[in-house]
């Protein structure tokens, strides 16, 4: 188990590389001179001459060969330097904190409630299945993925701070403030494991233990609790962990759209007023994000069910 994480690690570590080659090199092969379009943003858009870029190339490392300028950022980033913002002048890791530590509160809460909805709603969904109940609940969760993130997040903000009055439709810092957003990115979320988990139940529901669980007495909620679901928990989490690292593509827009403080709505900022050195970060950060995830799912599994772990 311990030489398979290392081996982890070591891939992880080998993606992150190529990752921050692929952030790096997209922004300076774009097409103009690097250092001419950064002066340039610093300036309001007017155009620099010559002898102004060349100064500011010479002071900010850009006149090196571009391997020495990558071997020279990455040296800092893994010093935790990430540069200074073009916009504000500050540290971007002090940004990036703050920015990351309030997505993840928001994306936290919102994958809780996706499953707080989600696991009961296919749990009923396969115990009865082609009910009433089960078309209706299928209905629920297919409008759940249906509907675009940004039209069912301006409905809710229409709907709850407009016409109501009952909740805010921007800003952070209360758990008000929470609820809207929230909403809007555990619906589609909720929708898309509700289907799953109901579909993997219905499975196990088939299998020659259960007929033989259920001919032992046990009822079919109770076969369902404590020999189907245990069964289904690897493949839910893995789903689960890839609908929270799905969530983040969805903050952009949601973010943006309920003034939330988070990276999403950091990342527009940049890419808005072409700040670079954000942008550069937030996309590695962005990046770590989903392979960490990733691995911290694939090792709960391994946890759980130890026939997996050669394969982790």
């Amino acid at each position: 188990m311990a030489r398979q994480l290392v081996l982890r690690l070591f891939s992880a570590a080998l993606l992150l590389l190529a990752i921050s080659i692929a952030g790096f090199a997209l922004l300076r092969l774009m097409p103009g001179d690097f250092a001419e379009v950064l002066l340039m943003s610093q300036m309001d858009g007017t155009l620099p001459d010559a002898a102004a870029v060349a100064r500011f190339a010479a002071e900010n490392g850009l006149d090196a060969p571009l391997p020495q300028q990558y071997l020279v950022w990455l040296g800092n980033v893994l010093s935790g330097d990430f540069g200074r913002s073009m916009v504000t002048g500050e540290p971007v890791s002090a940004e990036l904190a703050l920015r990351v530590a309030a997505s993840l509160q928001l994306a936290v809460a919102a994958l809780l409630l996706a499953l707080l909805i989600a696991l009961p709603v296919g749990a009923i969904c396969a115990a009865r299945p082609g009910s009433l109940l089960d078309r209706g609940l299928a209905a629920f969760a297919v409008v759940g993925m249906s509907i675009p993130n940004f039209w069912y997040a301006l409905l809710l903000a229409l709907f709850f701070s407009l016409a109501l009055g009952w909740l805010p439709s921007t800003g952070y810092g209360t758990p008000a403030h929470v609820v809207l957003p929230m909403l809007a990115i555990a619906t589609s979320v909720c929708g898309i494991l509700a289907r799953y988990v109901r579909g993997c139940l219905l499975e196990e529901l088939a299998q020659p233990y259960m007929r033989t669980a259920r001919a032992k007495g046990l009822s079919g909620t109770r076969a369902l609790l404590a020999h189907a679901a245990p069964n289904v928990l690897p493949a839910v989490l893995t789903l689960t962990g890839l609908q929270f690292a799905r969530i983040f593509d969805g903050l952009i827009i949601i973010e943006t759209l309920f003034g939330w403080p988070g990276i999403g709505r950091m990342m527009v900022e940049a890419l808005l007023a072409r700040d670079y050195p954000m942008i550069q970060a937030s996309f590695l950060v962005v990046a770590c994000g989903y392979v960490l995830v990733n691995l911290a799912v694939d090792y709960a599994i391994a946890l759980y069910d130890p026939r997996t772990r050669e394969v982790v």
